[in-house]
């Protein structure tokens, strides 16, 4: 599809919907943004979709769809999760017509602890985001004769200097070491954590309104495969990242936390040290184990599309991160004490 093509991109405050959004406009399309706030940019409206009718700004027709927005939080209900990253796909394919390339950003742990997004039990899943996408993957790929699925693990910033429209997710690594909010680091030291850059994720998918609608729904999954970082790696770059900061900004560098199993953790540490935490300290333990499934994953994505080696684009986002959260990167942890 050559430029100047119509494409409207939800989603488009958001880290992924922001870089795609600049990297179709560069591209000499016309593009369009919308999100439940709207953006600062006369391009990037304000629109809860499903919920209201589109600004008349955004009638069609449109050559791409883009729907990057979603909900990923994964303490919703089956149903608040349904309502927030199933009906506004649903919502989406009522109003564009048959003809719109509709490009469905999705997440590679969509296929859960089955490996496929066939299942429709949320037990099948580890949390109900999960579940949700998996749920959109099916329902657009049964609804529609063409679209793209474009799944994608852990985002981090852009290679040239880590930069992100919103740091979340990932980021309460950093942020977590800094504050001291956990006491131990509870992972497979040589699990698979596949992260891509903003960069590899904008680029297929302006690669994939160039190429136009395909003949058929069609996959595309991003990462690095057998190739990506373990876990000890990615938390040394991590580590280094910070401290390379903090030494700059001269505060006193983080200590490398331990490292439990998930196995170590709840069977052998966290039952006898629960009666003696604080009401604080329970509540970070309980909102850290939701990651621990994300840090135990030993087999690697099946990927369709290989992205560069990220360890350099990990470290400039995390430094990116501190300059812009100087105040939570130049705290000094204290020790977890009954």
């Amino acid at each position: 599809m050559k430029p100047p093509a119509r494409v409207l991109v939800t989603g488009a405050t958001g880290a992924v919907g922001g870089a795609v959004l600049r990297t179709l406009a560069v591209a000499g399309h016309d593009a369009y943004g919308v999100s439940s706030r709207g953006g600062s940019s006369p391009r990037q409206l304000a629109w809860r979709i499903g919920a209201e009718e589109p600004p008349a700004e955004l009638r069609g027709p449109w050559d791409a769809l883009v729907h990057c927005a979603a909900d990923t939080r994964w303490n919703l209900t089956a149903e608040q999760a349904d309502e927030a990253n199933v009906a506004p796909l649903r919502a989406l394919l009522a109003w564009v017509g048959e003809e719109t390339h509709v490009i469905h950003m999705s997440s590679s742990y969509a296929v859960g602890l089955t490996g496929s997004v066939e299942p429709t039990s949320p037990r099948a899943y580890r949390n109900t985001y999960e579940w949700s996408k998996a749920v959109a993957e099916r329902l657009l790929t049964a609804g529609r004769s063409s679209a793209d699925v474009v799944r994608f693990p852990i985002v981090v910033g852009t290679r040239s200097d880590g930069f992100l429209d919103r740091y979340s997710g990932f980021f309460w690594l950093p942020s977590s070491m800094c504050t001291g909010a956990i006491p131990a680091l509870v992972a497979e030291e040589k699990a698979y954590l596949d992260i891509v850059s903003t960069d590899d994720v904008a680029g297929h998918v302006a690669a994939l309104v160039a190429g136009g609608r395909p003949p058929a729904p069609r996959l595309s999954v991003l990462g690095g495969g057998q190739t990506a970082l373990h876990v000890r790696d990615l938390f040394d770059v991590v580590l280094s990242a910070l401290n390379d900061w903090r030494a700059e900004a001269g505060v006193p560098a983080l200590e490398q936390l331990p490292y439990l199993t998930p196995e170590q953790w709840n069977r052998f540490y966290l039952p006898f040290a629960r009666e003696h935490l604080d009401r604080a300290q329970l509540l970070r333990v309980t909102a850290f184990q939701a990651y621990q499934g994300y840090l135990s994953v030993t087999e690697p994505f099946e990927v369709t599309h290989d992205v560069e080696d990220v360890t350099s684009t990990v470290y400039r986002s995390v430094r990116r991160w501190a300059e812009l959260h100087s105040t939570t990167a130049r705290r000094v942890p204290r020790p977890w004490r009954p």
